[in-house]
């Protein structure tokens, strides 16, 4: 009897370390997120939030997401099957899959989270981020609900910090202009629009241009701000453009007129991943059409050589009376007095009259070359150079009469 109640002993002495190490091995679960426990990595996400797909496809994890809301209309999980609106979504739908957990945002409705929790079902609402900080919190604790709490957060940071690098590294990687461009972004014919303390005013300061309604907060601005500021650039949400034509307060702007309308999804300028740096190149490759990289000539697109010479007369106001062919590249100079400040107009004319050649001729004192107001080879390569002198202050803008 004692044999045998030795030999117990012994085994129970093996048994006792390996149980400690397989308790060791699962250290980083369980893991709490908001007011919900999870003992295992979730493999079954229902995703309600669009940010918070747009981040977790950033994070790689896009084979766990196993439903989705209308709102999630990312390219990667349109295949997925959708439970509604995000704000309503489908209780008896999400119950039937039991999934692991359910991920919204604060515009899911009381009744419904109730509804799910009182089913056990693991629901997480997570506030919008707003500054980098509130994003990176977000990609690290999404992540720990697979990866668990200690791999999960450094695999989050890491993920984020690789995110932002790509956004700082394209405002590196724009050519050189002195006069940053003027932007905004319209929600509405109202004056609803990305302003400075929305995490889509990161989308402007990325591509290199300036938000005219970067100083306002809150998400609105008047809609005089917006004629007074008069935007080079104007993006907007989806069927705008169109309209904006058309609308009173916006068919006489500068943006307007020359066609720099362009139209990207809302939802864009409110996620915090693969959506966001869509909304960034998108933006880059409009104001850059050439090509981010290489020199400023480059990247207006310009041609010449040492025989080029334009004055009073070259070019034309529209394509049909455009017998020279000069054109286009009048309106491309007379963009880059714009972008350098010396453009007077509200418009490109494409014509080479009297108020380009002032403009030129002002450019040209500023820059030591000979004021003549003709353009030839010498002033191009100054015009177009990393080191051209802008003026001092923006000339004051006009209409054309």
């Amino acid at each position: 009897m004692f044999k045998k109640l030795l030999s117990l002993l012994c085994i129970a002495a093996i048994l006792i370390p390996f149980a400690g190490c397989s308790v060791e091995k699962n250290s980083d679960f369980p893991v709490t997120v908001g007011h919900s426990t999870f003992d295992n990595t979730v493999n079954n996400a229902v995703v309600l939030s669009d940010n918070a797909a747009d981040i977790i496809l950033q994070l790689g994890y896009e084979s766990r997401i196993s439903g989705r809301s209308d709102e999630c209309t990312q390219e990667a999980i349109k295949s997925i099957e959708s439970f509604g609106k995000k704000d309503s979504p489908s209780v008896d739908k999400i119950i039937s899959l039991n999934p692991d957990v359910v991920i919204a945002d604060s515009t899911l409705a009381d009744s419904k989270y109730k509804s799910l929790t009182e089913k056990n079902i693991n629901v997480l609402r997570f506030v919008s981020p707003t500054t980098k900080e509130e994003l990176s919190t977000m990609y690290q604790k999404l992540d720990t609900l697979f990866e668990g709490k200690t791999k999960g957060s450094v695999n989050g940071e890491e993920a984020f910090n690789s995110f932002w690098t790509t956004i700082e590294e394209n405002s590196k990687s724009l050519p050189d202009i002195p006069t940053p461009k003027t932007v905004c972004y319209l929600y509405d014919y109202k004056g609803k629009t990305v302003t400075g303390d929305m995490l889509g005013n990161i989308i402007f300061s990325s591509s290199g241009a300036t938000n005219i309604a970067s100083s306002a907060t809150g998400g609105k601005i008047d809609v005089k701000t917006i004629k007074k500021e008069n935007p080079q650039y104007i993006f907007c949400d989806k069927g705008m453009a169109k309209k904006l034509s058309k609308n009173t307060d916006f068919k006489n702007l500068i943006a307007v007129k020359n066609k720099r309308v362009v139209e990207i999804p809302a939802a864009n300028f409110s996620r915090g991943g693969v959506s966001m740096l869509d909304a960034i190149k998108t933006i880059t490759d409009t104001l850059y059409p050439n090509g981010k990289a290489g020199s400023v000539t480059d990247s207006y697109g310009i041609k010449y050589d040492e025989d080029t010479f334009f004055t009073i007369g070259s070019g034309a106001d529209n394509d049909e009376e455009d017998t020279d062919g000069s054109r286009e590249t009048i309106i491309i100079i007379q963009n880059r007095l714009d972008d350098l400040g010396y453009w007077p107009l509200n418009e490109m004319t494409g014509y080479y009259g009297e108020t380009t050649a002032i403009a030129v001729a002002e450019f040209q004192s500023a820059n030591g070359i000979d004021a003549t107001g003709e353009i030839n080879y010498d002033t191009l390569k100054k015009m177009f150079s990393d080191n051209a002198v802008s003026r001092s202050e923006p000339i004051e803008k006009q209409d054309i009469e």
